[in-house]
């Protein structure tokens, strides 16, 4: 039973930014305990394969050595599966708010280091992304670098699920080594979906429970938003 929030209510955020000097683009991002550092760079090129003169954003994830305990050795520089698997989650949900055709010949990328992992790293890191990525645009705008802003709408992602079966909204790690259903919700402060991702750990379960984990977790997100609003770019388009 947890004690400090309710079952449908997400953990406190807090965010600093500009943390690294030089780069206004660097973000601390703290949800609960869960703690994510990322930064946001806009480089010029795109990758060889992409055709065509829209941008491209992509996005790179890896954890801390210290960001868990026992601790674990540092990642290589080839990602193991659950890395790659998390990359292109973060990289799918910030192209889902940008319009890239808007950033011609230029690519955003995000750097996400986990620095204390408590649970929900993979949306705090979404989270975090948005963040950077809003302060990295409002940079190369006011320096004449973009033209015009890209951002379609703001990106935040909110985990869910059924724990001894109540449904649960932003799963800490002992919640979520629990799970009977574990789902995460990429979506927009607008109510668009961009991505739906998860399952059952164990036994199926009905439809009807599975809409309430999505339900629990629509609404987890627009809570999320009205937190973050301070640090989120207002919808004028």
């Amino acid at each position: 039973m947890r004690e400090d929030r309710s079952e449908t209510q997400p953990r406190p955020v807090s965010v600093e930014t500009g943390i690294i000097p030089g780069l206004k683009s660097s973000v601390i991002y703290h949800s609960g305990k869960t703690t994510i550092l990322c930064v946001a760079k806009m480089e010029e090129g795109t990758p060889r394969w992409r055709t065509g003169p829209a941008g491209w954003a992509t996005a790179e994830y890896q954890m801390a050595p210290y960001s868990v305990s026992p601790r674990m050795d540092r990642q290589s520089s080839t990602p193991d599966g659950r890395s790659l698997e998390i990359r292109r989650l973060i990289s799918r949900a910030i192209r889902g708010g940008l319009d890239l055709g808007l950033m011609p010949g230029y690519s955003i990328k995000v750097d996400c280091e986990v620095l204390h992992a408590d649970g929900g790293t993979r949306t705090a890191s979404i989270n975090a992304a948005t963040i950077a990525i809003g302060l990295l645009i409002e940079d190369q705008l006011s320096r004449g670098i973009l033209a015009t802003d890209p951002r379609r709408d703001q990106v935040l992602a909110i985990s869910a699920g059924i724990v001894d079966g109540k449904v649960l909204v932003d799963l800490e790690y002992s919640e979520d080594s629990q799970a009977d259903v574990d789902m995460n919700l990429v979506g927009t402060r607008s109510g668009d979906v961009i991505e739906i991702a998860g399952g059952c750990e164990g036994l199926a379960i009905p439809m009807e429970s599975m809409q309430k984990v999505l339900e629990a977790a629509q609404e987890g997100l627009q809570a999320l938003g009205e937190q973050l609003s301070p640090h989120l770019f207002s919808l004028t388009k």
